[in-house]
């Protein structure tokens, strides 16, 4: 005769039950969260290879935004000398179907990373010079938690990275802006390690910097631009603008906040960035991103001392 269970007995076996299925929840729930940010990361890591490929078969870096060229085409004679315009493709380009190559100075406008004209956005990504280097894969340029949060508002990205202006852009914004050949030269540049190549889109409100609007403007191009206040007069010349922008602290794993970044020579960290208040409500001092930014941008080596992040000497 079998015994039936005490109520005891179902009460625990009910208990454990649930302890289980909570460590279960809580399991799969984090481990969703760190796969999106697992992804975001390996995006990232393809960009970086991308433009180490792109940099060994061009032997120069990508430029963060694509800039008109001119040059000047003499071969009907010294008194016949043409103007001649072409463009040098950031790696997201501008939206300059058919203008180039071209007799005239063209105002091309940019492109944002909402834009809602499908058309216009697809190329700006496959007219961009790394298009081929990422096996022209669209699922590389966006971070999957970026896709979901903007889902949420009715908005669909179309990237989340935005590449260091210190590797030329168009700073006019469209206006008239001619270059005569500046890049930076692939295997050249001095502690390529320390040097941001790619970090994120702020896109989840840990800086107050939002990018906003659908069509093209400096707050939703792919080129960081960042702030020059605290920096060397060298230094401020690879940004004469002064841009505000930060980059994205996005992934919350556990309790730690993380900002993913990629640097010229290709490899790729998630720095822990301190915040105040909780988890669900995280505070970033926007003036410290800032300085972080613009110290990543430049090249300065730092490392997070205590809640803060400090310049190290070289």
């Amino acid at each position: 005769m079998k015994k039936a269970f005490t109520l005891v007995e179902l009460i625990i076996v009910v208990g454990i039950i649930c302890v289980l299925a909570g460590i279960l929840l809580v399991s799969f729930g984090g481990g969703t969260d760190s796969a999106k940010a697992a992804l975001c990361l390996a995006n990232m890591k393809n960009l970086a290879n991308a433009c180490q490929t792109y940099g060994m078969a061009t032997h120069r870096y990508p430029n963060a935004g694509s800039e008109e060229l001119l040059a000047l085409d003499d071969s009907q004679g010294r008194n016949n000398v043409r103007e001649s315009y072409t463009e040098r493709k950031g790696w997201i380009s501008c939206d300059s179907e058919g203008h180039y190559p071209s007799t005239s100075h063209q105002s091309n406008p940019i492109i944002g990373m909402y834009e809602t004209d499908r058309k216009k956005a697809d190329y700006a990504l496959t007219n961009g010079c790394l298009w081929k280097y990422v096996s022209q894969n669209r699922s590389t340029y966006v971070c999957p938690l970026h896709r979901q949060t903007m889902r949420r508002q009715g908005v669909s990205p179309n990237w989340s990275y935005l590449m260091n202006a210190k590797f030329g852009w168009d700073t006019s914004e469209g206006a008239r802006a001619v270059t005569y050949g500046s890049h930076t030269e692939y295997g050249k540049l001095e502690r390529a390690d320390r040097v941001l190549l790619f970090s994120e889109v702020p896109f989840m409100g840990y800086s107050s910097w939002q990018p906003e609007g659908s069509s093209g403007s400096k707050d939703t191009d792919g080129v960081l631009q960042y702030a020059t206040a605290g920096l060397s007069s060298n230094d401020k010349g690879a940004n004469s603008s002064g841009g505000e922008e930060t980059i994205g602290a996005n992934h919350m794993v556990g309790k730690k906040l993380y900002a993913h970044v990629a640097f010229a020579d290709g490899h790729c960290e998630k720095l822990r960035i301190p915040y105040s208040g909780s988890p669900k409500n995280p505070r970033v001092d926007e003036n410290v991103l800032k300085q972080l930014t613009a110290w990543l941008c430049v090249g300065y080596d730092v490392s997070l001392s205590g809640d803060q992040y400090q310049k190290l000497e070289n």
